[in-house]
């Protein structure tokens, strides 16, 4: 009891006046119960005491009157007497043990009236500690219990202080809650509109990417069909001067045959012998392939191999200069082809 009481004196004294909450939680919750427990303690302690003092009081007073019972009774009397009186000394002593049966309710058994004066006066001082002792201790609970009802009432207002701010923001977060609710139907109808948009702009789109594929593609058909055109133009003018060149070179082998025909008196020289190499080699075989050497009368008639012969030059020519037309670029324009076939 000692050791507590001065183990409390040090943590109150350390601790006098708990400036952060964690403290003044600490001395509410562990320090108080410890004092509580204390003075539980100490107020059994007193209770015992008090009972102790009223069992030696009433101790006492029995052997006062078994002192005054043998001094008048005989010797057997006084055997028997002293009998009871041990065997109430062994009950006392045994209530005097037992400190936890005791309790503030003790009333002393009826006795005997008490002869002297000084019994009553100690019997009316132990009676008037006690009631002392229980209204200090009553006392001391009332104050306890007033001060835990003033704590009671003055977390019951903060709670209700607590709770009405509570209601209050209740009330802000169902408003709140409330214009919440409409922002999110309104967006959710905003946003079934925009995806409705985006679908008929994604169908615009491969509309629009269709209509850009067949324009590229009629675009293309339409630049190979000029080209084509511009190629067929460029055949059927190549084709007009091919007949035109083919009929030119035709007259003029015409004219070249009937004036070498027609030569000196209507002969024709012949070059075989002007140009013949010893027997005949092969200067003459190159000459006879592009030149007459044979001599013709005005009278006479070509034989057939001699028509023939015209006319194998004619197509042998003639397949000279297709091979050449053949050999020239379609895409030249016409002054580029003018001056291949001047040159």
């Amino acid at each position: 009891m000692d050791e507590r009481m001065k183990m409390l004196t040090r943590k109150t004294n350390k601790g006098k006046s708990p400036d952060s909450f964690s403290e003044r939680a600490n001395s509410y919750y562990h320090e108080r119960p410890q004092l509580l427990a204390l003075l539980d303690d100490l107020y059994n302690g007193y209770l015992s005491l008090a009972d102790r003092y009223c069992q030696v009081l009433a101790k006492n007073q029995q052997q006062q009157k078994q002192k005054l019972h043998s001094r008048s009774s005989s010797p057997n009397l006084r055997a028997k007497f002293e009998d009871a009186a041990q065997t109430d000394e062994r009950d006392t002593g045994e209530v005097i043990d037992s400190d936890a049966e005791s309790s503030l309710s003790f009333q002393p058994p009826n006795l005997v009236p008490v002869e002297t004066k000084e019994v009553d006066a100690d019997m009316i001082v132990a009676d008037l500690i006690m009631k002392t002792v229980e209204y200090e201790i009553v006392q001391n609970e009332l104050t306890v219990v007033e001060k835990r009802w003033s704590e009671l009432s003055r977390k019951m207002d903060l709670q209700k202080n607590l709770l009405d701010v509570l209601e209050s923001e209740r009330l802000i977060l169902l408003n709140d809650n409330t214009t919440l609710g409409y922002r999110v139907s309104a967006l959710a109808e905003e946003n079934k509109g925009l995806a409705s948009e985006s679908m008929f702009l994604k169908r615009k789109a491969a509309e629009l990417a269709r209509c850009v594929l067949k324009t590229r593609e009629d675009h293309r058909v339409c630049m190979l069909s000029r080209k084509i055109e511009d190629l067929q133009g460029q055949i059927h003018g190549l084709e007009k001067r091919n007949k035109e060149y083919y009929e030119q070179l035709v007259k003029q082998e015409e004219k070249s045959i009937s004036k070498g025909m027609k030569s000196k008196g209507g002969e024709e020289v012949n070059l075989e012998e002007c140009f013949q190499v010893g027997g005949g080699g092969v200067g003459a075989i190159r000459l006879s392939k592009y030149f007459s050497f044979n001599v013709k009368k005005p009278g006479d008639q070509l034989s057939k191999g001699d028509l023939k012969a015209v006319g194998d030059l004619d197509g042998r020519k003639a397949s000279k200069l297709w091979d050449k037309v053949k050999k020239f670029d379609l895409f030249q324009c016409g002054s580029h082809f003018d001056a291949a076939t001047t040159t």
